[in-house]
């Protein structure tokens, strides 16, 4: 990692503020008391944000002596920071957790002169929506929508930033239009899709908007037989992201 203290002394992130060289958060200009710990899991999720940062590397940067209570210690600052920054793990706004990986911060970073930390564009992946009307397919969109994530994300992390599933999911079903959408999770793009069946036959149609303007800028449909559903959603996964990628990265 770079010395994020010599390079970015300020970076912003929804309401808060953090001044790396004098270790303050603030929001919405006041001050906010950190602890040591859970500020310094903090400068390292921003300075890497959208990639994740491994329980390995923060157990090595801030517990390298420490063996004994070293999960309890993470855990705990974990929890701290998120208190504090009002976020939850179950849904989160800014910290994301990888299960038995890491964690990774999922909010744009803003750095002096407003410009985002690498330019990324964000893009969130809306649940595919069920019309089969049996829970066997709804598994199946859900397990879609999930491999599509897991696959987007994969693109080119530092150019393309991919809202998690715990944050996607929460508008499963919600009657809110894209544009309010955009304006809370502050996303560029939106791909949203569908799964019809026939029998073991299925029809996926997937559409990329753009939200500034909420106009279409791709869609496809896609046939497939269900006699392998992992198979499916791997494979349509993938040629969504091909198809999606130079609109995706384009600079």
């Amino acid at each position: 990692m770079n010395d994020v203290q010599s390079t970015v002394p300020v970076m912003r992130f929804g309401a808060f503020e953090v001044k790396i060289n004098s270790r303050e958060l603030r929001k919405h200009g006041m001050r906010i008391r950190l602890e040591e710990k859970p500020f310094q899991i903090l400068e390292m999720l921003l300075e890497d944000a959208g990639q994740v940062v491994t329980r390995k590397a923060l157990r090595e940067k801030l517990w390298p002596d420490t063996y004994v209570g070293y999960e309890h210690g993470l855990n705990t600052a974990i929890n701290k920071l998120r208190d504090l920054l009002g976020d939850s793990a179950r849904s989160p706004r800014f910290v994301e957790t990888l299960p038995r990986l890491g964690y990774r911060f999922i909010a744009p970073v803003i750095r002096p002169g407003g410009a985002a930390v690498a330019d990324k564009k964000m893009l969130l992946v809306l649940p595919f929506e069920s019309l089969c009307g049996d829970d066997e397919q709804e598994f199946f969109a859900e397990g879609l929508t999930e491999e599509m994530i897991s696959h987007l994300g994969q693109l080119n992390p530092k150019r393309l930033g991919v809202i998690a599933r715990t944050s996607a999911v929460q508008y499963k079903a919600r009657k809110k239009s894209i544009g309010e959408i955009a304006a809370e999770l502050r996303v560029d793009c939106v791909l949203e899709g569908s799964v019809r069946c026939n029998g073991q036959r299925v029809r996926i149609t997937g559409q990329l908007i753009e939200t500034r303007n909420q106009t279409h800028l791709w869609s496809a449909t896609y046939d497939r037989d269900l006699r392998d559903a992992l198979e499916v959603q791997a494979d349509v996964a993938r040629q969504i992201g091909e198809a999606l990628a130079p609109q995706l990265l384009a600079d």
